[in-house]
């Protein structure tokens, strides 16, 4: 049944409780190996802006990585389904930003793209981390949009591309190869090394950065695999 067809605010809300309830669950019944922790202690003892980087497939831990002290926001698609993982951010305490980002085929149509790139500065300007999951909403398959890149320039914050893999998780049949850990397993979560932002903002040295950025966060998840005993995802 696709989450479609819940359609009220009320079902939603169930619906996102008890997709909290799974996260929490799974997390906490884990036996998690950590591969990078100094990189995310150094950003714990370093304030300032921070835009969390994962791929749309392994998005389900990312409210678990959050760093203590400062305040979340998740870059969340406007659409329905949208709604059921804005219902699951909420119950963690993260803020929300709604909107996906503009499709360079269909310039006239915008999505919302603007209005994220927006309400993303201001919170990285406030010292606030942003996480967003850099192929979605629709993908291609972990091939980086430009919407991070362009707010790490602009902010400017560093970037740090963030990948889980479990041993027993299953894939669910989407464009994303998406990631279903599940409880009462082992697994691996890989912190890479953060990306500081461009020293320009010009088109070419955003370009670069984002080919960094999806370099990075492809290795932090192929590394994350194989440490699981899964065979990597590849870019689609």
């Amino acid at each position: 049944m696709r989450l479609r067809d819940f359609s009220s605010g009320a079902a939603i809300r169930v619906l996102g409780w008890l997709g909290g309830a799974y996260i929490r669950l799974a997390w906490a019944t884990t036996r998690w190996r950590v591969e990078g922790g100094a990189n995310r202690q150094a950003l714990i003892a370093r304030p300032g802006p921070l835009i969390g980087a994962f791929w749309h497939n392994r998005i389900v831990f990312s409210p678990m990585t959050r760093l203590p002290g400062r305040r979340a926001h998740a870059v969340i698609s406007a659409n329905r389904d949208g709604e059921f993982m804005a219902a699951v951010a909420r119950g963690f305490g993260v803020a929300l930003i709604r909107g996906s980002s503009a499709d360079p085929r269909k310039p006239a149509k915008d999505k919302g793209g603007r209005a994220v790139y927006a309400a993303g500065l201001r919170a990285l300007r406030a010292g606030d981390t942003v996480a967003i999951a850099v192929d979605g909403p629709r993908g291609p398959r972990m091939r980086v949009q430009p919407g991070a890149a362009l707010l790490s320039a602009a902010a400017p914050a560093p970037v740090i591309p963030v990948a889980y893999a479990t041993r027993r998780g299953w894939y669910v049949n989407s464009w994303d190869r998406f990631l279903l850990p599940w409880p009462f397993d082992s697994g691996v979560m890989v912190y890479g090394a953060p990306l500081p932002p461009p020293a320009t903002a010009t088109p070419e040295a955003v370009e670069a950065h984002r080919q960094a950025l999806e370099a990075a966060l492809t290795e932090v998840s192929r590394r994350a695999d194989r440490l699981a005993g899964r065979a990597p995802i590849e870019p689609a």
